[in-house]
Order: structure tokens, then C-alpha cells, then sequence
């Protein structure tokens, strides 16, 4: 069954919704759509229902909605993915993944060893091409809320926003606490938690200083070395295993 999304959209049953431009195209003349086929239609903001497709064509595309409203598919875990800027593809993967996952905020920091360097008046085009990746992915596992990518923070910003909050730290230098140790004291309710993967070439010494300063914990994830975009679809399993909702816990 076809998954769209239209954003901010009030559904209940009996109500026609259009779909959005380029999702009227696409079920026209690739998903090659017709009258009376079965879609579902998601809010981006937690709900979904399906419906029927009344009109499709060239220049409308109109589903009347069904309802009964569809398993939202969202994690009871505030996650928040704060991710050290990567390499293009690594980055877009990384959205991918956590949007699969159940995270629902991603935040990209850049660190003393961000590689990408990008300046600011190409952030517009950036941010763009990862709300379309959070849109591909939210459909593929859908999801009926969409995650939130936020603008891209400086190392020191990212340190004020992670004060007085529970922050996870995957970090090769760790050697005592493993995060399925971290992970057996549940977050307090309704508490969001923060997991801050680093870049290609992983934290500096003087940023880990900084973090644990700052509240957070450092974790390690096993014996061996896990590429960026790795350790942060690694860690957002363990952690959706154990306090969300990975696994069919159903938690």
C-alpha cells in the first residue's frame, strides 16, 4: 500500500485530501495509480488513515479518506540524534537510518574533526536535500511522523544544548562502561535522550573533556572501531532495544 504524507493536514474520515505536486506526479506516472486503489495518507505530525484514490492525472491527484486512523509506528522514546557533520553520502545514510530507527530529532554538529566544511549560505540547499531524505525514509518505514532535522550547531552551541540533559557518548577511548551497562537505568519519563555520535575521525580529546563537563556519559559499543555512520545506526538500536520500542518490546 502507497504511503504519502501531507503535511499539517486535519484527517478524518470522509475527508478529500490532495496530494502534494510532486506526490501526484510520482503516483501518476510512475506508481501508475488509478481510480479506487487503496493509499494511506500520514500528517507528518503522528497520525494516518487510509484511503481511496477518487482522482489521479496529469494535474490532480485527490483520496478521500477511510479511515479507521493507521498504527502510528512512532517510537515512545524521545531520541535525539546529535550527529558530527559527515562526508555527503555517510550523512545522508546516517538520516536514513535514524529516521528508520525511531529517532525523532537529528541534529548535525560540527567537531574539531568534521571534515566537510560547508559555509552557511549552503545550508538552505543542504537542509532541503535531508528533509527530502526524512520524507523518502519516513514513507518506506511508515512512519506517520516525520523527524525533525535541525539547523547545523558549532561544536560550543551543541555543548549548551546537551547541559542538564541525559547525553550518550559512544567513544573508542571508553575501556569501562559499555552502553548495554549505561542502558540498564531507564530514562526518566517523558525525559528525551540525546546520542552524540561522532564524525570520520571520531572526538578529540578536549571535546570528550568538554562533553563530560558538560553531563554527558561515555559509552564504548564493543571491542572493535565502527565507521561513523556505523556506530550511530548501532547505538540507536541498542537504545530503541532497550528503552523503545525495537524488537517488538511494544514498550
Amino acid at each position: 500500500m502507497r504511503y504519502f504524507f501531507k503535511e499539517g493536514a486535519d484527517l478524518a474520515a470522509g475527508k478529500v485530501i490532495a496530494l502534494e505536486p510532486a506526490d501526484q506526479k510520482h503516483a501518476h506516472r510512475v506508481l501508475r495509480l488509478r481510480k479506487g486503489d487503496t493509499v494511506v495518507i500520514a500528517d507528518g505530525r503522528n497520525s494516518a488513515l487510509q484511503g481511496i484514490v477518487e482522482e489521479i492525472g496529469p494535474e490532480k491527484g485527490l483520496v478521500r479518506l477511510t479511515g479507521p486512523p493507521l498504527p502510528a509506528a512512532r517510537s515512545p522514546l524521545r531520541l535525539v540524534l546529535m550527529q558530527g557533520l559527515a562526508r555527503g553520502e555517510k550523512m545522508d545514510l546516517i538520516i536514513r537510518q535514524a529516521v528508520e530507527l525511531g529517532v525523532q530529532q537529528i541534529i548535525p554538529v560540527i567537531t574539531g574533526r568534521s571534515i566537510p566544511r560547508f559555509r552557511r549560505s549552503q545550508e538552505e540547499g543542504r537542509a532541503e536535500r535531508w528533509r527530502k531524505l526524512v520524507l523518502a525514509a519516513a514513507k518506506q518505514c511508515r512512519r506517520a511522523s516525520l523527524a525533525k532535522v535541525s539547523p547545523i550547531l558549532e561544536f560550543a552551541e551543541a555543548l549548551e544544548l546537551l547541559r542538564g540533559r541525559m547525553a550518550i557518548v559512544p567513544w573508542e577511548g571508553e575501556k569501562g562502561l559499555s552502553l548495554e551497562q549505561f542502558l540498564k537505568r531507564p530514562p526518566q519519563e517523558k525525559e528525551a535522550v540525546f546520542l552524540f555520535i561522532g564524525p570520520e575521525g571520531g572526538f578529540s580529546p578536549p571535546e570528550i573533556a568538554a562533553l563530560t563537563a558538560a553531563g554527558a556519559g561515555t559509552v564504548h559499543l564493543g571491542p572493535r572501531i565502527l565507521r561513523t555512520e556505523t556506530a550511530a545506526a548501532a547505538a540507536i538500536a541498542l537504545v530503541q532495544a532497550a528503552w523503545g520500542d525495537l524488537g517488538g518490546s511494544g514498550k
